[in-house]
């Protein structure tokens, strides 16, 4: 079967499975359940969808991988379709494990069929992963008698059985070239070579330099444009955390903006808490005194508790938090010059960030503006 052809029947499949099926009353008290691993299905499939047009991107040369990968990203896209309705009868509780999770994966894969073969094996983790949050949804919908959920749910595991048994194949495939073969001293480019993403094929070990370094260097032009020393050191972990990590949770722009401004509130606060307000200032006098240590670690265990009840962890905010609690911010000047540089750092990370993560396949790039292929591969999956 070609990849037109996958493509056409993954279009057919589109219709919700079971939206025939009678279905049994869940009780109110269970549905907050379901919902959380509704939103976890959600998170992974969107994870997975993306995780597979990276792949699909980075190995453009390599048109079995990078078709294959192209059509079972369609798949997931189908599953996120499918979860809408689920969405909407449970509700869908905000996961980001997924997330964690692939922000671990497909990082600087070495070249040639090595890189293939470690991306196949990561995109695998994430699969599995899918798989169980669908048995669990299956075994869910079976116990509550929800006939819809048990069909959307095993029509969606079956999917991610085959993109199992898919990697399986192609991890077989490539691994002896991987293994037997010495990869060339100078990459080769077939002259025939479908156009792909430029930015997949930067290695992290180049990526994350050049972001982290532009990034300040950006904020600091903004400050010199508007007069306002907006470069301060807190900005410094944002940037190489917005650089390194940026499929990571903790470098969205929620986390960014609202987990400095938790570190400043904390900052305040246990200086207030712990009389050292009048305590001299740990940079500006080269004094350390005990309110200020205090303060300092008060300061940093309350950022990390308002950052997990306002879903917003961003390790960075505690350079901030010591920042205001030692004395080094300690004016509303001040204060307004660090949350403008904060709020142009996710900004502009963000920006870094899109540009990082969302990819275009091969076979997307080559379509025709508006066809099948282009619609089916990259619908807007950035929900939730």
């Amino acid at each position: 079967m070609t990849l037109a052809d996958d493509l056409a029947a993954a279009a057919a499949r589109t219709p919700l499975p079971g939206a025939n099926e009678d279905r049994g009353h869940v009780p109110a008290k269970v549905r907050p359940q379901i919902a959380r691993y509704v939103g976890r299905a959600r998170a992974i499939e969107k994870e997975l969808h993306r995780a597979l047009l990276l792949v699909s991107s980075r190995h453009g040369p390599d048109v079995e991988v990078a078709n294959g990968a192209a059509t079972l990203a369609s798949w997931s896209l189908d599953h996120l379709t499918w979860l809408e309705r689920l969405a909407a009868d449970y509700g869908a509780k905000a996961d980001d494990r997924p997330a964690t999770v692939r922000a671990a994966l497909l990082n600087d894969p070495p070249p040639g069929a090595a890189g293939a073969l470690a991306d196949l094996s990561d995109l695998a983790v994430l699969v599995e992963q899918a798989w169980m949050t669908w048995t669990i949804l299956i075994q869910g919908g079976r116990e509550n008698h929800d006939h819809l959920l048990v069909a959307v749910a095993s029509e969606a595991r079956e999917h991610n059985r085959r993109q199992a048994a898919w990697l399986r194949t192609m991890v077989e495939h490539e691994a002896p070239d991987a293994l037997a073969v010495a990869p060339p001293k100078r990459p080769e480019i077939p002259l025939n070579a479908p156009r792909i993403d430029a930015l997949p094929a930067i290695p992290d070990k180049l990526w994350g330099p050049i972001v982290a370094g532009g990034l300040l260097v950006a904020v600091g032009a903004l400050g010199l444009l508007f007069r306002q020393p907006w470069l301060l050191p807190s900005l410094g972990p944002s940037a190489v955390l917005l650089a390194m990590t940026p499929a990571h949770p903790t470098a969205r722009p929620w986390n960014v903006i609202v987990g400095h401004l938790g570190g400043i509130v904390a900052g305040f606060a246990a200086i207030v808490i712990c009389g050292a307000a009048t305590a001299p200032s740990v940079l500006t006098d080269g004094q350390l005194v005990p309110s200020r240590v205090l303060a300092g670690g008060l300061a940093v265990a309350v950022t990390i508790v308002l950052g997990q009840l306002l879903r917003a962890a961003h390790p960075p905010a505690a350079a901030t938090a010591l920042l205001v609690s030692l004395g080094s911010i300690a004016t509303l000047e001040k204060t307004t010059w660090l949350v403008a540089g904060v709020i142009a750092i996710a900004v502009l990370g963000e920006a870094a960030r899109w540009a990082r993560l969302e990819h275009r396949a091969p076979i997307e790039l080559r379509a025709p503006k508006g066809s099948m292929a282009a619609r089916r591969l990259h619908r807007q999956t950035r929900t939730g």
